[in-house]
């Protein structure tokens, strides 16, 4: 192999490993939850009633165990139970659905999602 040859893979496997190792939830690629921890950030809260509206949302969606919202901050934080993976375009489904509901201009889609380390 050219030493040219060798220097351009050696580059692009460099340049590949820092995409994929460098992701995280809060990336716009992300597709499933697994079990864990996370917050997010909620779109518009727009009265007393909307937090207790995700939590119950929340709650009632497969494989979610816990919700807390904070309205004044605008996020939730949510646990996934463990072993269970859920579909983030399920749950923005299901929360853009109970945002509907709502109206008000109330949306309670979830954003800036990131996994809690404890």
């Amino acid at each position: 192999m050219s030493r040219y040859k060798y220097l351009s893979t050696l580059v692009l496997c460099g340049a590949l490993s820092a995409v994929v190792f460098s992701a995280t939830p809060k990336e716009k690629g992300l597709h499933t939850l697994g079990g864990g921890e996370y917050t997010a950030k909620v779109k518009a809260i727009v009265c007393s009633g909307c937090g207790p509206f995700i939590e119950k949302t929340m709650k009632g969606f497969p494989g979610i165990e816990s919700a807390v919202t904070n309205s004044e901050k605008l996020t939730v934080q949510f646990k996934v139970k463990k072993g269970v993976t859920i579909k983030l375009a399920d749950l923005q489904k299901s929360l853009q659905e109970s945002s509907n509901k709502m109206g008000m201009g109330a949306d309670y889609s979830l954003s800036d999602i990131r996994s809690v380390k404890k």
